[in-house]
């Protein structure tokens, strides 16, 4: 069953938000929409940010300090705590699309739109707008899309999001927002996991870490998978990590690949969670995979190629191969027939190549940062 706002585990994404915090007594500054504004005051600020549990405290002293959270770091998870059983669950990456509303606050608290002051604001109150789309985000961090909804928030710093089981229930979680007076427009939302902070009053910028805790910037396949969760192809296994090195399964691939082709999925209840996204890669399976194919153990290289091009063949793409030649690794006499065609077709357009002494590898099993690899290049086949 489907469930909105207050039912099920939905996410709010693609939001368009202003969040002024006011403070004390500085000097008041009137920022247009896209004015840009200007330094209150090169001293440094007494003003503090801190993380915990998820959220973001800003505490100011005499000057208003401005905090940015960008989409630049996108890709963390966020945890739930679901109020029915106390365990904390995870949903997985937050996607931000850019967009822009004409509020902004001066750091006594006062808000405008463009140079009309429209209200009065408390310390640490907010005026803002989100643009929402809800998604149903399933217990496996795969999303799907609900609707969409305008909402207004007045006087907080809080978005609510819906969280449930079978039983129906409401849990308010607080997501950190806010608007950063710059030349080219708005910040919007990240989570906990991914912060950019900047404080206009020092100018100071501190770039947070890596979007998981197990993947080291050193990392060959580091900008992949940091790509690949900023693009929202794929998500962590939660607690902030990403498990690089653990093999794939079949049904995890087909989820990836499923919510990438950003069809609609009709839902197959009544079974096991994957049920769903094999159902809709039927057309993808050659007849030689399914006499072997089992949705719970780890994909093999030469699988996956046979899937990838079948993707490619059933949806339209901008993309031109790489190169024309067709491959001739040292082991391609130990590709399945079933998966040939696919092996050339992912060589050509730049999505899989060989390993180490020219090998293809072909029963060699996929890891997840193997599979984030080929995600980013085949978003850039697709033009996305």
């Amino acid at each position: 069953m489907r469930k909105t706002w207050s039912r099920g585990l939905s996410l709010l994404l693609s939001a368009a938000l202003v969040l002024g915090l006011g403070c004390g007594t500085a000097e008041a500054e009137t920022f247009g929409n896209g004015a840009g504004g200007r330094v209150i005051d090169e001293k440094e600020s007494q003003g503090t940010v801190a993380q915990a549990n998820g959220q973001v405290t800003f505490t100011t002293a005499d000057y208003g300090v401005v905090v940015t959270l960008t989409s630049a770091s996108l890709g963390g998870d966020v945890p739930f705590t679901d109020p029915h059983d106390g365990e904390t669950q995870m949903l997985h990456t937050i996607l931000v699309e850019l967009g822009c509303i004409g509020y902004s606050t001066t750091p006594d608290g006062r808000v405008f739109t463009d140079d009309k002051q429209v209200m009065e604001t408390e310390e640490y109150s907010a005026l803002g707008m989100l643009r929402c789309h809800y998604y149903n985000v399933q217990q496996d961090g795969t999303i799907q899309v609900e609707g969409i909804n305008d909402n207004d928030l007045l006087g907080n710093s809080s978005a609510r999001f819906g969280l449930g089981t079978d039983e129906r229930y409401d849990y308010e979680y607080s997501v950190p927002m806010t608007l950063f007076y710059a030349d080219d427009g708005c910040y919007w939302i990240t989570t906990q996991e991914a912060l950019d902070l900047y404080c206009q009053i020092t100018g100071v910028e501190v770039q947070s870490g890596p979007t998981f805790t197990d993947v080291s910037p050193d990392a060959w396949y580091y900008t992949f998978v940091e790509t690949a969760a900023e693009k929202g192809l794929f998500a962590g296994t939660g607690d902030g990590t990403f498990a690089p090195e653990a093999s794939m399964t079949y049904a995890e691939f087909l989820t990836v690949l499923s919510q990438f082709s950003g069809e609609t999925l009709t839902p197959v209840t009544g079974g096991a969670w994957y049920d769903t996204y094999v159902q809709w890669a039927r057309p993808l399976i050659p007849a030689g995979m399914q006499e072997h194919f089992n949705p719970t153990a780890p994909i093999t290289r030469q699988d996956m190629a046979a899937l990838f091009g079948n993707f490619l063949e059933r949806y339209d793409h901008p993309g031109q191969p790489v190169n024309s030649q067709v491959p001739s690794f040292v082991d391609s006499g130990d590709v399945a027939d079933y998966a040939a065609d696919g092996v050339t077709a992912v060589y050509q357009m730049g999505l899989m190549s060989g390993a180490d002494g020219n090998r293809f590898l072909p029963l060699a099993t996929a890891t997840r940062a193997q599979v984030a690899v080929t995600m980013v290049q085949m978003a850039r086949v697709m033009g996305r």
